[in-house]
């Protein structure tokens, strides 16, 4: 995704003269703050429901509520965010913004709403408000990709379509109309964000780390290799698949173990190593890395069973989408508003947080179950903190004006 464009390019367009108000001029702004305070408000009201102090509202699992707002709730903000930016950059398109950008994330606020209201609401209409959203957003996401030939690009809306399925299976548990269909719909979405990030991440990170290195003087050979491209993202369909069918079975885990390494060979030109001085780009290559760790955990605990298949989820989810997710929304926030692509200090504070908050999930899981609470709770309050530290900097850069540096 472009993140300097040209002074006639449609991220210039957000700006200066009459127009819809800032916030709603690109979908990463409205969408990224609303993220940013879901991810915060919904992992805080866990770690109370965890601890015994607070009820969350519906009659399956309480881990089920939490993992669905976490994922088609927060998770899901986030990727409508990026893509209605991403795709207006690809197709050289006037962005979503004004009333169509607002009665968007009406839509996806309906059913956080309707979550929430679970114990007086009939599961049925919780289930219409919260389904219709993805199908919105997948018509704005198609519709742009086919009138500019984007063909390339048709594999979002394809994923969108998956996690849409997997929010339908989730509800098809919640109204009663079958049995453990909620945990496979997780599941499932759970994946569709790991391909997501590995589809993204395979195109922005190598290019983001060399415009960073040329800039400063570094020519290092940083590139991807087409054949590896191509294995990694089959085998991550082949180990999902093979997940779904029979969680935590055999053949799953020897898959996951081809696709923890095609992952990490994957980085071996992406050179992460010289990215250590740059916190908004290791972030990114961390998001990745984790992606590796979290099918290796797979790995473990379907060939050995000496990790649980909680700790496999929670490298995923906390580990691989909690660390991206965070990477991106400040890159984004900065690039696409015309600041300098450095993160302060307070960011990195919170990509530390958010780190730890992975790291305290993954091992109180795999290696600390005796006294998994104590670590559980702490990792939910470093996640909390991290994401209300994220919207209380990037609030004036999400609200405000884009601004115009001089080139030089």
């Amino acid at each position: 995704m472009n993140e300097r464009p040209k002074k006639n390019g449609p991220i210039a367009s957000e700006s200066r003269g009459r127009g819809p108000a800032p916030v709603l001029s690109y979908g990463f702004r409205p969408f990224f703050l609303a993220a940013g305070a879901y991810g915060a408000l919904s992992l805080a009201f866990w770690v109370g429901t965890y601890a015994g102090i607070l009820t969350l509202p519906g009659h399956l699992a309480p881990s089920l509520w939490h993992g669905h707002e976490m994922l088609f709730g927060f998770a899901a903000a986030v990727i409508s965010g990026f893509l209605l930016t991403a795709v207006s950059a690809w197709t050289g398109s006037p962005p979503v913004s004004g009333g169509h950008l607002g009665g968007l994330v009406a839509l996806w606020l309906m059913g956080r709403v309707a979550f929430w209201l679970t114990d007086i609401v009939n599961p049925l209409t919780v289930a219409a408000l919260d389904l219709v959203y993805l199908p919105v957003l997948i018509v704005f996401v198609i519709r742009r990709l086919l009138a500019a030939d984007q063909r390339r690009n048709l594999i979002f809306p394809v994923l969108l379509g998956l996690l849409f399925a997997a929010n339908l299976l989730y509800h098809w548990e919640a109204v009663g109309w079958g049995a453990d269909t909620a945990r496979v719909g997780l599941r499932l979405s759970i994946y569709v964000f790991a391909l997501l990030i590995a589809a993204i991440g395979g195109r922005i990170v190598p290019s983001f780390t060399a415009n960073a290195l040329k800039k400063r003087g570094d020519e290092a050979d940083v590139r991807s290799i087409p054949v590896v491209e191509k294995l990694v993202m089959v085998s991550m369909v082949a180990a999902a698949a093979a997940d779904i069918v029979e969680p935590g079975g055999m053949i799953a885990g020897g898959l996951a173990v081809v696709a923890a390494v095609l992952l990490m060979l994957r980085m071996r030109y992406w050179r992460a190593l010289k990215t250590l001085g740059e916190p908004i780009l290791w972030i990114l290559h961390l998001g990745h890395a984790w992606l590796a760790v979290a099918f290796a955990c797979s790995a473990v605990a379907g060939l050995t069973g000496l990790f649980p298949q909680g700790a496999a989820l929670h490298a995923f989810t906390s580990g691989a989408i909690g660390t991206t997710v965070i990477g991106m929304m400040t890159r984004v926030a900065l690039g696409h508003t015309g600041r300098a692509l450095k993160a302060s200090p307070l960011t990195v504070v919170a990509y530390l947080l958010v780190t730890g908050a992975a790291l305290l999930r993954v091992a109180a899981a795999a290696m600390f179950p005796l006294h998994a609470e104590i670590w559980i709770l702490a990792s939910g309050g470093l996640w909390s903190l991290a994401f209300s530290l994220y919207v209380v900097i990037y609030w004036p850069v999400l609200t405000g004006p884009r601004i115009e540096q001089s080139t030089p």
